[in-house]
């Protein structure tokens, strides 16, 4: 009799924990939703990749890491092999989960939100993802062939600014045939100065804040003889700081918006998604618009298409897409500490070659047949695949200009 109670009593003890253990399990799987798959994924393929080096030896082929003091040289932390190629296989399986589970399936969405995240934005995590992978790769060349720690240390420093540069550099340059490389280059170094003023003052002054950090270390250790890292920081964070206000300040005051060009009409055609919109000179000078670009108020960038001087009171028509937003965007991004980030503008804004920016007024235009682009009602939406515009003054071209942000 005792034994059937006490059999009963931990059947019930069993079940009990199943049961808990059950709903544990289930809140752990609804808290981490589509994290779970991921990191059970990177869990398998280092358990994996650990078994399969545990029955055939190749623990011997994985190197251990030593990470090192950058200055002092001593050694800071060891791991062994074993660990090695468990947090790399780990590493690899969550980047393998990462895209199975969540790209994969979402390829469209995720595609169409980094279309919409400022250019700024892109070009800082790529300039970092970059960084990363760079320093990375010289850390596992470290392991087999002589690679300084500070080589490493200064490529993990300069890296992030330059690739940050170039892909901010590269988004603002002409596709264009007819225009070469350096050309291309110097103009979308102009467009990338006025619309990307800031991002552009911090890489500088990043540059100039790693070269003099260096050149401050090396100098103290060969005259003074001593290792001043922490007088190398400090010049590096003021050349930061310094440089970063001044080339803003610059950029700020040389990329002011000038009021000389004016949407003088604009209508939709019947039968077409465009919107026709005739720009006009109101100064008493000629403006060159070849290879310039327009932004609308959604800080959405497009190339102009439209090659021509346009002489004091001439006028020149401007193939806009649908989604062309003209009608003022108050659109901004919330920042730490109560900032905010604009993210649109009253009017678009067009861009010469030569780094000026001419602000679009319309003031007593309406659009013809229709709401004004971008207005409250209109149909649109934030991204094109349109191809690039080639309309010229008092020509249409029925082609719409391409979006470069």
């Amino acid at each position: 009799m005792n034994l059937g109670v006490s059999i009963q009593y931990i059947g019930e003890r069993m079940i009990r924990l199943v049961s808990k253990t059950r709903s544990k399990a289930g809140r752990i799987r609804n808290r981490l939703g589509s994290v779970l798959p991921i990191l059970l994924t990177g869990l398998l393929v280092s358990f994996l990749a650990w078994g399969a080096s545990y029955l055939f030896g190749l623990f011997r082929y994985v190197p251990a890491v030593r990470i090192r003091g950058v200055f002092s040289g001593d050694l800071f932390w060891k791991i062994a092999p074993q660990y090695v190629l468990i947090i790399t296989t780990f590493v690899l399986g969550v980047l393998v989960g990462t895209w199975y589970f969540v790209y994969r399936p979402n390829r469209e969405t995720v595609q169409g939100y980094w279309q919409q995240v400022p250019t700024w934005l892109q070009a800082t995590t790529i300039g970092f993802v970059g960084a990363s992978l760079l320093t990375l790769t010289l850390v596992v060349i470290q392991t087999y062939w002589l690679v300084s720690d500070l080589s490493v240390l200064f490529t993990l420093l300069i890296s992030w600014p330059v690739i940050t540069g170039i892909f901010v550099l590269r988004s603002r340059c002409i596709v264009d045939d007819d225009c070469d490389r350096s050309t291309s280059i110097r103009i979308g170094y102009l467009h990338a100065r006025g619309l990307e003023s800031r991002t552009m003052s911090v890489i500088v002054g990043s540059l100039f804040a790693v070269l003099g950090g260096f050149v401050t270390w090396l100098t103290s250790i060969r005259v003074a003889d001593w290792d001043s890292v922490l007088l190398a920081t400090s010049v590096a964070l003021l050349l930061w700081i310094l440089v970063t206000v001044l080339v803003y300040n610059r950029y700020d005051a040389q990329t002011s918006e000038l009021t000389d060009l004016t949407i003088s009409d604009i209508n939709q055609p019947d039968n077409r998604k465009t919107w026709e919109m005739a720009i006009k000179n109101e100064s008493n000078e000629t403006i060159d618009l070849s290879l310039a670009k327009i932004r609308d108020t959604k800080f959405d960038l497009y190339q102009f298409g439209v090659d021509t001087d346009l002489g004091p009171g001439a006028v020149c028509t401007f193939n806009a897409p649908e989604e062309f937003r003209l009608a003022p965007t108050d659109d901004s991004w919330e920042l730490p500490l109560g900032y905010t980030l604009k993210q649109g503008s009253d009017t678009p804004v067009i861009l010469t070659q030569t780094g000026k920016m001419y602000a679009l007024q319309r003031d007593g235009v309406e659009a013809v047949g229709g709401d004004i682009p971008g207005s409250t009602g209109a149909n649109h939406s934030d991204m094109t695949d349109s191809s690039e515009s080639n309309s010229h003054t008092g020509q249409d071209s029925g082609t719409d200009p391409s979006p470069q942000d």
